[in-house]
């Protein structure tokens, strides 16, 4: 395996395609996804050339890998030195950065990328679509991503469904995670190199309280979920979490503002809601693994690992959040994913 096909051409300048694969220097070319509302990123060195070749920002990168379509994208920083470019490029995700004000009416997390997409001017497609309707909504000054990831959470919270944007060589997609449930098994007898698994309870809660401020009297009123009942009489209570969790690890209380014209009904069910997203551990795993072009962020891959296997984590497929691949003699991968369990 190696890379097939590696250019550069500058935007609006002719037909003149660069090959730069004979210019790359070994192991420096390195391709990130990430669900995290990026861009992916292609970077990677080459030597200069007494050809009139240089490298320009806005320029087009094209790589292939072992044949299938990699990487597009546009130059948006290089550093020159020591007769070397390093060169930095984002796919097309990079211009849903851009900010913007839009009035949203009542649209579905689809109608919004699509019409985000057409406002950046890029290529894309709505891989699975949604018809959750998502409420009006006044963005001023935000950025596409963040228009969209507002979409997104609020489509989650309603259908339980995670979609999320990714370049698919030269088309940004809409898509539903996992994207492709691969069936490669990373782990112990199989490419895994080292693995690191994590659980934190850094930014969880087992106490709630929504609060809204009642102006007509002054006061306070606030509806709280947590894992034990509570007696001040200031405030409504629900009861919505679990015991043992205040029990193993403290009180750990998250205070949210109660939407709009919420009546007490509506702020138990906030309350509720919130701290079902907040009582939980975060679960990630890390692995560095030999690398396989379709371990990209939204899909998902098997890990199987004893160790793990040990501590309550068996064979089992899990959504990977970011995938950092390392091209060259020896291909690796570094892999993030998200364990629910």
């Amino acid at each position: 395996m190696a890379i097939t096909s590696f250019t550069v051409q500058h935007r609006g300048g002719g037909m003149v395609v660069w090959d730069i694969r004979e210019l790359v220097v070994d192991d420096t070319v390195q391709w990130t996804t990430d669900l995290n509302y990026s861009a992916g990123e292609l970077t990677f060195d080459i030597v200069e050339v007494d050809e009139g070749f240089t490298p320009r920002n806005g320029d087009i990168v094209k790589m292939s890998w072992d044949g299938v379509k990699t990487f597009y994208g546009y130059i948006f920083d290089f550093k020159y030195t020591n007769e070397k470019f390093s060169v930095t490029a984002y796919d097309k995700l990079r211009y849903l950065k851009n900010e913007d004000a839009i009035v949203w009416p009542v649209t579905t997390v689809s109608q919004r990328f699509d019409k985000v997409c057409r406002m950046a001017e890029i290529k894309h497609r709505v891989v699975n679509n949604s018809s959750h309707k998502v409420a009006a909504e006044v963005c001023d000054s935000k950025t596409y991503f963040d228009m969209l990831k507002s979409a997104i959470e609020i489509t989650t919270k309603a259908n339980g469904q995670k979609y999320f944007v990714i370049a698919n060589y030269d088309t940004v997609e809409l898509r539903r995670a996992p994207y492709r449930s691969l069936t490669i098994i990373l782990g112990d007898q199989s490419l895994m190199t080292k693995f690191e698994y994590e659980r934190s309870i850094d930014d969880a809660a087992t106490v709630v309280r929504v609060v809204r401020e009642d102006e007509t009297k002054g006061q306070k009123s606030t509806a709280t979920a947590t894992g034990k009942s509570a007696k001040d009489t200031h405030y409504t209570t629900v009861t919505a979490g679990s015991p043992h969790n205040i029990d193993n690890w403290g009180r750990l209380q998250k205070v949210e503002k109660a939407k709009e014209k919420a009546n007490v009904a509506q702020m138990k069910a906030q309350a509720r809601q919130l701290l079902k997203e907040k009582n939980i551990q975060k679960r990630t795993l890390k692995l560095t693994v030999l690398g396989d072009i379709s371990l990209v962020a939204g899909n998902a891959a098997y890990i199987q690992i004893k160790s793990l296997k040990d501590i309550g984590l068996g064979t089992s497929s899990h959504l990977i959040t970011k995938a950092t691949h390392h091209f060259g003699k020896d291909y690796t991968c570094e892999v993030e994913m998200v364990v629910n369990k």
